[in-house]
């Protein structure tokens, strides 16, 4: 089985979807001059998102040896990425999460949320960050490679995109259209993920130790990697088919593509975990 560390997989994979489509959300708002109007006019759709990172959160919990002692995981801030990706990750959470619940109570004004959402922002991406590095292990020659941050980066790319246009589909912007220039963004963020992994998966085909090769550490390689590849591109089928007929984008729609999309990314980490190996014995 490829989900053995599941706290981890649903953790980073959710994680990276919340903070790729908080990103793109608030970069629109604040590219746009949104009034307070219109920044509260997310407020429902946004609670998915925060979902989204609350459930990864409490993933993240199930990994721990003593939920009670979580504290500890904040003893090495600033010398361990560990530490740094726990702390700038619950930051995210609780300076996003503020912005969201003032929209909600119609309250601040459209300044503070804007500064919230900037300082948010920068959380996240630093949040991101440290997430990749921990992970970039010289020991482990199947994740101290490029297609590790790659494989982040996608991930916070492709589903983040999409989450961020179903928020902006369900709030009824009348400001935001889903056209062409949309189906073709979607199509080159999944064409380099399809990519990435098919670049990944040539590497791994080369890595070996003195005891094992890294193709060998998973039964069923081919066949994983072609669910993960199914997936996506059905996901992309629901994305955009509605694009190319012009027909009505709605949020069941994107709803549908979002869960094919988080399921390939689900089964792209699920290897990602097991495939790890140290480069001794």
């Amino acid at each position: 089985m490829i989900f053995h560390e599941w706290s981890l997989i649903f953790f980073t994979v959710l994680a990276q979807t919340a903070v790729g489509g908080y990103l793109l959300v608030s970069s629109r708002a604040l590219a746009m001059g949104h009034s307070v109007e219109k920044i509260n006019s997310y407020k429902v759709p946004m609670f998915v998102l925060w979902a989204i990172m609350g459930i990864g959160f409490i993933f993240s919990t199930t990994h721990l040896g003593s939920p009670l002692r979580a504290f500890n995981a904040f003893n090495q801030l600033g010398t361990a990425w560990l530490s740094n990706e726990v702390f700038f990750g619950a930051a995210f959470f609780a300076v996003g999460g503020l912005q969201w619940l003032l929209s909600v109570l119609k309250k601040g004004g459209a300044n503070l949320q804007k500064a919230l959402m900037v300082v948010a922002m920068v959380l996240g991406a630093i949040f991101m960050y440290s997430m990749v590095k921990v992970y970039m292990i010289d020991t482990v020659p199947t994740w101290f490679n490029i297609y590790t941050p790659i494989s982040f980066v996608m991930t916070i790319v492709v589903a983040g995109l999409l989450l961020s246009q179903f928020v902006f589909v369900s709030a009824k912007d009348s400001r935001f259209s889903i056209d062409r220039n949309i189906a073709i963004l979607a199509i080159v963020a999944i064409a380099l993920s399809l990519l990435a992994t098919i670049g990944k998966a040539n590497l791994i085909g080369d890595i070996q130790s003195s005891v094992v090769k890294a193709s060998e550490l998973v039964d069923g390689l081919g066949s994983y990697l072609l669910i993960q590849v199914a997936l996506l591109m059905l996901g992309l089928l629901f994305w955009i088919v509605p694009l190319v007929n012009k027909s009505s984008v709605s949020s069941i729609t994107l709803s549908v593509a979002l869960i094919l999309v988080l399921a390939s990314e689900l089964v792209g980490r699920g290897l990602f975990y097991s495939l790890h190996m140290t480069s001794g014995l």
